[in-house]
């Protein structure tokens, strides 16, 4: 139990890190011998956590992709080979792209799906009454807001990183999440990847012993010579805010 707690606490934090990008102006924070600590907004009346929350079984999950430029495409084709899974819709600001990620399903033998695209094409599809999953892989500004639409319309919602660019954004998809009783899970791999998964095992297994503190860190050098370029800049030159 000892290890456990340590290590949510340990993932709370690294996932605070990949999912915030900064603070915001109404961020309210205090210092504690030294170190930085950020208040916990207070939790609604009623709310409660979604920690292990449990929700109705689905035969089948029926998935709205937005966002197919760069990653998007690749989990459109992942899912095509998932059982249990039917791609519902198809949403990208340029129409060409949604369009494209189509072959996918047509090399698996899937019948096409539903295409949206301009710059509110998100809104529509999070509308449907056929979807339980968006999955959000669009640039790191619209994340946060395709999100937040897709739990204000009764979907679960997986979001790549950064799931949004603020500690404010961050609390009020918890507070959609815990109202509405949704997963809103981040799609990070170096919380889920094979040496991630590995090291809580052996932790859980007892390999290490009592945990007492747990630290680590992910860089990318976001230089104007390395491939993460477009991730953090806009088409026209300029910082995304």
């Amino acid at each position: 139990m000892k290890i456990r707690n340590i290590l949510c606490i340990a993932l709370l934090s690294v996932c605070t890190i990949i999912c915030a990008q900064s603070t915001s102006p109404n961020t309210k924070w205090h210092w504690d011998k030294g170190t930085i600590v950020v208040d916990t907004p207070a939790r609604p009346a009623g709310q409660k956590s979604v920690l292990r929350l449990t929700t109705p079984k689905l035969e089948t999950v029926r998935v709205g992709f937005a966002g197919l430029g760069s990653r998007g495409p690749w989990a459109v084709n992942r899912y095509c080979h998932i059982p249990g899974v039917q791609i519902v819709a198809l949403c990208d600001y340029e129409e060409g792209r949604a369009r494209d990620a189509q072959k996918y399903l047509r090399d698996a033998g899937l019948p096409p799906a539903e295409i949206y695209s301009g710059a509110m094409g998100y809104v529509d599809m999070c509308k449907r009454k056929d979807i339980d999953l968006i999955y959000v892989a669009t640039d790191w500004d619209h994340h946060f807001p395709i999100a937040k639409c897709a739990l204000e319309n009764g979907k679960h919602t997986a979001i790549e990183v950064p799931s949004v660019m603020n500690l404010e954004q961050c609390w009020e998809l918890i507070d959609l999440s815990e109202k509405n009783r949704l997963h809103c899970m981040l799609l990070e791999n170096c919380c889920y990847d094979y040496y991630e998964m590995c090291a809580l095992n052996m932790a859980q297994q007892g390999l290490f012993g009592e945990i007492i503190r747990a630290e680590g860190a992910y860089i990318h050098t976001l230089n104007e010579a390395n491939i993460w370029k477009g991730y953090w800049q806009n088409p026209d030159g300029s910082d995304t805010e």
